[in-house]
């Protein structure tokens, strides 16, 4: 007779199976953490490339990159937003972002989260 610890088992590491496909699957077959094996994330810049039109500039911790890839997606999700530019640094793990207005943590933290990444403290630069 076979036993229930047994079943367990099998069933906790189907189920840890099953998990890592679907994020293999999720990524595009790719392997690294980015879904890009080359680093070939193409940093997009802000359509103002002015430094001297943004005005405020805020320091942002973001938390969980772990490659260019993902310092460029952060980047690239900051520069995306309609007055805002972004530099990121993985060595230093945060964002320089320069606005043309004053914004709230919230909203600094939503575009951080969006680009699938957690992000800590705020500060003014």
């Amino acid at each position: 007779m076979p036993n229930i610890s047994n079943f367990i088992i099998l069933a906790i590491i189907v189920v840890a199976m099953a998990v890592v496909v679907r994020n293999y699957i999720r990524k595009g077959g790719q392997g690294d953490c980015c879904g890009d094996t080359d680093g070939n994330i193409k940093l997009k810049g802000p359509k103002d490339r002015d430094v001297s039109h943004y005005t405020h500039a805020y320091n942002v911790t973001v938390t969980g990159m772990s490659c260019d890839n993902c310092a460029t997606k952060v980047a690239n999700a900051f520069n995306g937003r309609d007055g805002m530019y972004a530099e990121v640094s993985l060595t230093d793990g945060k964002a320089l972002v320069r606005t043309k207005e004053v914004v709230d943590a919230d909203a600094l933290k939503s575009v951080v989260r969006n680009a699938g990444y957690g992000v800590g403290e705020i500060t003014e630069a």
